[in-house]
């Protein structure tokens, strides 16, 4: 029997579930799937993304993924802002649940930032707003919190100080590629392959116990 992994795409600012990566991910993981594991990919229409808000953001979480939907099949994907929407919800979630914390199976930053080069006051809302590393980093395995990012990314141009907060503040398994820029392209070959290794090595684990 195979087990289901469900993928849950938050978007990069003003992004919806037609751009960059998106559409292609969800048909090659989909696609993929086989005997050991099957894969559903849910694509998330953030509301109001074109200004977003931590508010709205972690309402919206609340309603598509409800803390006792939290499991060790559900992966998130963050782009951009994406990614401090989940650490948002994440930390949320942990402080209402402190006693019975559901982990999820795992979580992929892609171009995850903590601040911009050029930021102007709706990001800077979200640069200023404090997160609970420690409350959110309990609700993911670990060593199941990738992070891409790129090393001429338009946006955060210190990228290696980028890196740095992302394992100081989360233990996280940052990756530098080389020329993404802010992975806005239609495919990309290590988006996927980041999701295929959290998700699979957790099947074969699970199957190896």
């Amino acid at each position: 029997m195979s087990t289901t992994k469900h993928v849950y795409v938050v978007p990069r600012w003003a992004g919806s579930a037609q751009d960059d990566w998106y559409l292609w991910l969800k048909r090659q993981l989909e696609a993929a799937s086989n005997s050991k594991v099957r894969y559903e990919v849910h694509l998330l229409t953030m509301p109001a993304w074109d200004l977003p808000t931590i508010e709205q953001a972690n309402r919206y979480l609340a309603e598509v993924l409800p803390p006792a939907q939290l499991n060790e099949d559900l992966y998130l994907v963050g782009h951009s802002v994406g990614c401090l929407a989940i650490l948002h919800y994440l930390a949320q979630v942990a402080a209402q649940h402190p006693a019975n914390v559901p982990q999820v199976g795992g979580v992929l930053c892609v171009a995850g930032w903590f601040s911009v080069d050029s930021p102007w006051q709706d990001i800077l809302n979200w640069i200023h707003a404090p997160i609970d590393y420690e409350a959110a980093r309990r609700l993911i395995p670990g060593n199941k919190l990738t992070v891409l990012l790129s090393d001429d990314d338009p946006y955060t141009s210190g990228f290696q100080e980028n890196e740095q907060l992302w394992v100081e503040r989360l233990n996280s398994n940052v990756s530098i590629l080389p020329g993404r820029q802010h992975f806005s392209s239609q495919l990309d070959a290590d988006i996927l392959d980041a999701i295929r290794d959290l998700a699979e090595t957790a099947t074969q684990h699970a199957v190896a116990g």
